[in-house]
């Protein structure tokens, strides 16, 4: 049905546009007051409950009285809804003047009908999603991410995370054994010898950390003063009462090298070398067991027997053989200290040594295929200062005289 045309009478003048046949509309405007609206219906402001098929556009509903002529569409209407499908404040409205009640309906029954008819049709199954994907197209998703994301994308789903009928190994270690051979270059590889009971995703996040700059992940003692760079540490304690910094990357086979850059008035008293990665708070008082001074070349049996067992008792598999637990370059002389964390420590001499005296910069290279960590001062090489290593070992630093000691990845020397 047509919805019949509505005509606006500006005040004082007549019709805009041509009247239906048939129709007498007519109208006029007040003195003073708002323009007048008239209709095929022959009435001058007809209700809404007249209005029934007349799109409403007038003061009564607050909006603008702007009207085109000769047609059904209205310029500067904010609504475009019949008369009798208005808003229910509108047709509220429509009821009273009427005289009529429309049934209310309640805000439980409006909600229910913009639910879903079928629940079931509206839920999405992940695992029926995952199942339509062949192997191949969840490979390459899965070769986009790193190590923390291949291993909760594992635990996430079992299609990823457990071998399927004929996999060896699961669909996430697959994507990171490939990520591993495609990245990792010779030398790299060589420095991260695989175990046997350790999954690729594991050795892929070695690769990851491997690649990443060294820091001091964990200082023990008194007197380090504010970190202001993860790889530099400032002691401001005084002689013999000696703090040690320790580096979390592990190494645990190749050739790794690392330079130790110091700055003060003197550069005595300072240990520079490898340790197990352990622990040298975990159970292990600062006050009780250290007596405030944390030298971990110096926990023997004999010396500190409480921290010398608690040492031990974090041994792994991953050690290996080796019974050199803790071995560094002593600036004050150019000894090497080195300790199993039992019975046996030392305080040796070897060939080549020499004793820093002054700020400067002492390299170490750790051979875990040869079993030995060399000493470089300024960048000279001074030879072998200890052999009989092996396992996995951290870079460590203890001292004891105020200094600013940095620790970086150092360029393999010829």
């Amino acid at each position: 049905m047509e919805v019949p045309s509505v005509f606006y009478f500006p005040e004082g003048g007549q019709a805009a546009g041509s009247q239906p046949p048939g129709a007498q509309a007519s109208a006029t405007a007040t003195a003073t007051g708002p323009p007048r609206l008239a209709s095929i219906f022959g009435k001058r402001n007809p209700t809404l409950a007249e209005r029934s098929g007349v799109y409403p556009c007038s003061e009564e509903l607050g909006l603008p009285r702007t009207w085109a002529a000769g047609g059904n569409r209205m310029l500067g209407c904010t609504s475009l809804r019949p008369a009798g499908q208005g808003t229910r404040r509108q047709r509220e409205s429509v009821s009273t003047r009427a005289g009529t009640e429309l049934p209310q309906r309640g805000r439980k029954n409006r909600l229910d009908t913009m639910r879903p008819r079928d629940n079931k049709r509206a839920k999405l199954s992940p695992s029926a999603t995952i199942d339509a994907l062949d192997n191949d197209l969840l490979f390459r998703f899965a070769s986009y991410l790193d190590a923390d994301g291949l291993a909760q994308l594992g635990r996430t789903s079992a299609r990823f995370g457990i071998p399927q009928a004929g996999q060896q190994i699961s669909l996430a270690n697959e994507a990171a054994r490939q990520r591993f051979r495609e990245s990792a270059t010779d030398e790299e590889g060589s420095r991260l010898p695989k175990y046997d009971n350790e999954s690729d995703v594991g050795l892929l996040r070695a690769l990851e950390q491997l690649r990443q700059p060294l820091c001091f992940d964990e200082l023990v003692g008194r007197r380090f003063g504010p970190q202001e760079h993860p790889a530099r540490v400032t002691y401001t304690g005084c002689n013999y009462f000696y703090s040690t910094a320790l580096s979390g990357h592990v190494m645990r086979g190749g050739r790794s090298f690392v330079e130790f850059e110091i700055k003060g008035e003197r550069s005595s008293y300072i240990s520079l070398g490898v340790i197990r990665p352990v622990s040298l708070t975990d159970g292990i008082d600062l006050e009780a067991d250290w007596r405030g001074i944390v030298d971990p070349v110096f926990a023997s049996s004999s010396y500190k027997p409480t921290v010398a067992e608690k040492l031990r008792s974090q041994r792994t598999a991953r050690w290996g053989e080796s019974n050199v637990h803790c071995c560094a370059y002593y600036s004050s002389s150019g000894h090497c200290l080195w300790t199993d964390w039992d019975t046996e420590e030392d305080d040796e001499e070897w060939q080549g040594q020499e004793r820093l005296g002054r700020s400067g910069t002492i390299g170490l290279l750790l051979d875990l295929d040869e079993g030995t960590l060399s000493v470089f001062r300024n960048g000279r090489r001074l030879g072998a200062m200890k052999g009989g290593l092996g396992g996995e070992y951290c870079w460590f630093m203890t001292v004891g005289i105020p200094c600013t000691i940095s620790m970086s990845k150092g360029r393999f020397p010829n």
